[in-house]
């Protein structure tokens, strides 16, 4: 069925879709309302590396180490670091020890799209406390992280790697892309089921009221609408005259001449058998 057949039947069956259709309505509002608004943080640390380089001598003299800046010193060394700690948030174990057992928040902390010594935390859950807190968490567990994995490597204390905090955790935001997401959902859904539902209800509707047409004897509508249909008739059409060898239209046979009399012959009379003849 077309667009405008559909519409023809909504029309004729108003009483079934308004009704469907606002229900729609309230359960798409119902929807909006019971779905959780979820709210969202983030944070930024970045890694640097010791004034005094990587390497450390215990002979030689503190006033005697050459020292540089740190923010000068951003190579390889760190991207591998960043990325290192980025492994060991995402460890299933240390989500489940930050977040709680339980917890509908959640995280996430990568390099961003071009790596580097960065180090982005976001983080999701149904409140804002809970997502600012949860990003301050993050960030201090990757503080400890760091200086745990290069104490277990037996590093001089001397050339620890630091992390910073660029961005301390940030005011959350309320995320209400998920809640629109789920209300488009459910509206389309539902009027896929009250389109359906209609045609349903009028298609059984027609049946009915064309048995109950059928048990009174009465003509169904449509068949009333439908007009009678047009006779054909049995005769041949005239043929059209041809004309003869003068160029003029041949008369048909039995229509006399313009120019022709018409004589009429009498009819014979009907003989008595009781009268005598000329040949008796």
């Amino acid at each position: 069925m077309d667009f405008w057949g559909t519409v023809r039947v909504l029309r004729r069956r108003w009483y079934i879709a308004l009704p469907a259709v606002l229900l729609t309505g309230v359960l798409a509002l119902y929807v909006y309302v019971t779905v959780p608004t979820r709210y969202e943080s983030s944070g930024v640390l970045v890694l640097t590396s010791p004034a005094a380089g990587g390497r450390y001598s215990e002979k030689t003299k503190p006033e005697d180490v050459v020292k540089v800046n740190p923010l000068l010193q951003f190579d390889g060394s760190l991207t591998t670091t960043a990325q290192i700690l980025t492994q060991i948030l995402g460890d299933p174990k240390t989500a489940e020890e930050l977040a709680g057992k339980g917890s509908t928040a959640t995280y996430t902390a990568n390099t961003g799209p071009v790596g580097g010594p960065l180090l982005f935390i976001s983080t999701e859950a149904d409140s804002a406390e809970s997502a600012e807190g949860l990003v301050g968490k993050v960030l201090e567990k990757t503080v400890n992280e760091l200086a745990a994995q290069q104490k277990a490597l037996n590093a001089p204390e001397q050339t620890f790697i630091t992390a910073q905090i660029l961005v301390k955790p940030t005011t959350a935001s309320a995320k209400i892309g998920g809640k629109v997401r789920y209300v488009g959902a459910a509206t389309v859904v539902l009027l896929l089921l009250t389109i359906a539902s209609t045609f349903a209800a009028d298609s059984i509707m027609n049946r009915a009221k064309k048995r109950k047409d059928k048990e009174s004897g009465e003509e169904p509508e449509s068949e009333k609408d439908t007009p009678p249909p047009t006779p054909v008739p049995s005769h041949a059409p005239a043929s059209r005259p041809q004309p003869n060898g003068n160029g003029q239209p041949a008369r048909p046979q039995g229509v006399p001449n313009a120019h022709q009399k018409t004589v009429i012959i009498p009819a014979p009379k009907p003989t008595n058998p009781a009268w005598p003849t000329k040949d008796d």
